[in-house]
C-alpha cells in the first residue's frame, strides 16, 4: 500500500531467484528485497543462488552479519535459491513464500521508495 514515506509489501513474500524482487501484492506476486528484522533491528541480507549450509547457527550469524567474505564459509552454491539472514534468523528459499506462514520470522517490509 502506497503511504507518505514509500510502499509496502502486502502480503511479504520470499522467493528463490526464479521470483522477481519488488513491492510485493496480492496481484504482483515480488520477493520483498527491503526486509528488515523487528527482533535485532538489522536489515535481512539476501544472496543469490547460495543456500545456509546446515550447521548455521545463531551465533554464527550474530558474529559475521553482514560481511560476505565471513558469511561465505557457510554458504553453498544452488542455482534457484536465495539465502536470507538477519543477525538472529536465516532462511533458504526456493520457492514464492508468504512471510506470514513463518511465525518464528520477526521480518517486515522496511518500505520501498518506488
Amino acid at each position: 500500500s502506497f503511504s507518505l514515506f514509500g510502499y509496502r509489501c502486502y502480503p511479504v513474500y520470499l522467493g528463490g531467484t526464479s521470483v522477481p524482487l519488488g513491492v510485493g501484492t496480492n496481484n504482483s506476486k515480488r520477493a520483498c528485497d527491503q526486509l528488515r528484522c523487528t527482533a535485532c533491528d538489522f536489515r535481512v541480507a539476501t544472496f543469490d543462488e547460495y543456500e545456509w549450509d546446515k550447521s548455521c547457527d545463531y551465533l554464527f550469524f550474530r558474529n559475521n552479519m553482514p560481511n560476505f567474505n565471513k558469511l561465505k564459509g557457510k554458504m553453498n552454491r544452488r542455482i534457484g535459491t536465495r539465502a536470507y539472514a538477519c543477525q538472529c534468523n536465516w532462511r533458504s528459499i526456493k520457492e514464492l513464500t508468504a512471510l506470514g506462514t513463518n511465525q518464528e520470522l520477526r521480518w517486515v517490509c522496511g518500505k520501498h521508495t518506488e
